[in-house]
């Protein structure tokens, strides 16, 4: 499954780097691979609604991931928030 990433996501993810980062050195980078695991295990969901926005919680970091499933081959991930 290709995962694709919206500007606004792109930047989401570049500034809560930066957040992450300022509270605890090298925090940011935990933050990207926990992403990734994340990311990775929506990918690995059964339950596909297509075009419709979802929610996933991150387990260690106080963050939502928006996305949607465009089609069997792709997802888009809309945006990244701090909650």
């Amino acid at each position: 499954m290709n995962i694709l990433l919206s500007s606004i996501a792109k930047n989401d993810i570049r500034l809560l780097m930066r957040v992450f980062n300022a509270e605890e050195q090298n925090k940011g980078i935990d933050f990207l691979e926990e992403l990734k695991k994340c990311v990775n295990g929506i990918t690995e969901k059964e339950k596909k609604r297509f075009q419709e926005t979802l929610v996933e919680t991150m387990q260690d970091f106080p963050v939502n991931i928006h996305y949607l499933f465009e089609d069997e081959e792709h997802i888009l991930i809309t945006a990244v928030f701090k909650i």
